[in-house]
């Protein structure tokens, strides 16, 4: 009965949870181009296989680990101090202004990053050319001195590794033969040089770029806000929005310390982070609707406290795991994927404190305000109207 009725009081969160995201990625594949779509059909995938196996396969695989065992305890094993530190339902809440103080100001620290000294745009929003260089031996002060003053020499990883960056030509044979140009010099330099990869953007090209990047971030926003306000309440999807907000501007302060390239794989790990932040939201606001529901006289501030302890474990387990998925990439994928490895990583970081220490303290803020307005903090269900209609004379 237990393993039932888990499953059956979490499908609600499964469903909220992923099709939150999925309503993301739709808009993404709807309106991007490059890497954006291919991100959006990757997740989409994932989200629908994820979907699948967490309402059936796991259930089913739970249910074949307890047969013959059904009158005996099953002991789950888990991190000691973590379980109890959900048995004791820290008071998360105390803290609440601090946190809130806090992000505000790395947010507001992180705007002035984005005006001065600003994003390193790539080649996807700026136009040129951008060569990969693989030069054994050959240092970048050598290769800076063969090349025209206007190229841009970046060191990557591991040495005689480049990233060289050449402004953006009108026509399509300058471009060419600035590219052949390139080559023959640094060729020069080490006949055993190799470009792996060569990347070549119009300026129309890249503020095409530029614009559908923008619209599908603030649709991915939209799609989230208006399933969060039809599926909870307009406070719990508010609340959802303006913290995912606060994580995407402390990504960008990010972008802007770590020197990290900005460009469409970068506005992927920027999706990504909405799909990751808006999911472990919807977890802890779907413990809080449900203890609403049961005691709707408790004090607004332990049902708070007592719904991050339930979820304490879950969020925790899934940030863990999946910083261990992108830690490799992040350390070791190369240049190609550095956009979203490592800015991903700090996401996942930044998406994880805000759902206990700045979701909670706004729905919180935001349902005293709603309250004060003499409003209910959730609409009643189908059957509690009937339940009531029932009782009319």
């Amino acid at each position: 009965m237990a393993v039932k009725e888990g499953f059956a009081r979490a499908y609600r969160t499964i469903l909220d949870s992923n099709l939150t995201t999925l309503i993301a990625v739709s808009l993404l594949f709807l309106v991007g181009s490059g890497p954006v779509k291919g991100f959006a059909v990757t997740i989409g995938i994932g989200l629908l296989t994820s979907l699948f196996t967490a309402v059936t396969l796991t259930q089913l695989l739970t249910e074949w680990q307890i047969r013959g065992r059904e009158r005996q305890p099953l002991v789950l094993p888990g991190v000691a101090w973590l379980d109890r530190l959900s048995a004791r339902v820290p008071n998360v809440m105390r803290g609440r202004r601090v946190g809130l103080t806090l992000s505000a100001v790395l947010s507001l620290a992180a705007v002035l990053l984005y005006v001065q000294p600003g994003l390193k745009y790539g080649v996807d929003f700026t136009g040129g050319t951008l060569v990969e260089v693989q030069a054994p031996g050959v240092a970048a002060d050598d290769l800076r001195q063969v090349l025209p003053g206007q190229a841009g020499v970046q060191e990557s990883e591991g040495e005689g590794h480049y990233l060289v960056r050449l402004p953006v030509a009108q026509e399509p044979t300058v471009a060419a033969e600035q590219m052949e140009a390139l080559k023959a010099s640094v060729r020069d330099l080490s006949a055993e040089a190799e470009f792996p990869r060569t990347e070549m953007v119009g300026p129309k090209v890249s503020g095409d770029f530029s614009d559908i990047s923008i619209l599908a971030v603030l649709l991915a926003g939209a799609g989230v806000l208006g399933y969060l306000w039809w599926r909870f309440e307009s406070h719990f999807a508010l609340a959802a929005t303006l913290t995912i907000a606060l994580d995407l501007t402390k990504t960008i302060g990010f972008f802007v310390l770590a020197g990290v390239e900005f460009n469409l794989t970068a506005v992927a790990a920027l999706l990504a982070l909405i799909g990751y932040s808006v999911n472990d939201k919807v977890v802890v606001f779907d413990r809080v609707r449900e203890q609403l529901r049961l005691t709707p006289d408790k004090p607004l501030l332990d049902v708070l406290n007592e719904s991050i302890a339930a979820t304490l474990t879950r969020t925790v387990f899934t940030s863990v795991t999946t910083l261990l998925a992108l830690l490799p990439m992040a350390l070791a994928g190369g240049a190609a994927v550095v956009s979203f490895a490592q800015p991903l990583l700090f996401g996942v970081i930044v998406g994880t404190s805000s759902s206990v220490f700045i979701a909670a303290p706004l729905l919180y803020w935001l349902a005293r305000r709603r309250a004060r307005r003499g409003l209910a903090q959730l609409q009643p269900t189908a059957e509690e109207v009937r339940q009531r209609l029932a009782q009319m004379p």
